[in-house]
């Protein structure tokens, strides 16, 4: 397979730390981005996150607010003021007419 030349431009420091996550992942940057080109190619939308594990962003499922409001509908829950409705696809293609 032909091999071709790629030439990206990226903060210096945006290049530095990309670097450095992919060595811990275990993978050179150039590796990585054939990786994502390729599931990119195969998949046609931006398909998966590489990641060291960690994460500079929490989960926003387990967000403060998101806690809190989970907590609210249980508490609504429990003291019967909260009512679940359940239709049927039919139903609900029905109601989008």
């Amino acid at each position: 397979m032909a091999q071709a030349n790629m030439t990206i431009r990226l903060d210096a420091g945006d290049k530095r730390t990309f670097s450095a996550i992919c060595e811990n992942i275990g993978l050179s940057a150039t590796a990585a981005i054939n990786v994502f080109v390729k599931a990119v190619i195969r998949d046609k939308k931006i398909p998966f996150e590489l990641s060291t594990g960690s994460t500079a962003a929490p989960d926003d499922f387990y967000s403060e607010a998101n806690i809190r409001h989970l907590e609210e509908l249980k508490r609504l829950d429990d003291e019967g003021k909260l009512h679940f409705i359940s239709k049927t696809m039919e139903e609900l293609k029905a109601m989008e007419k």
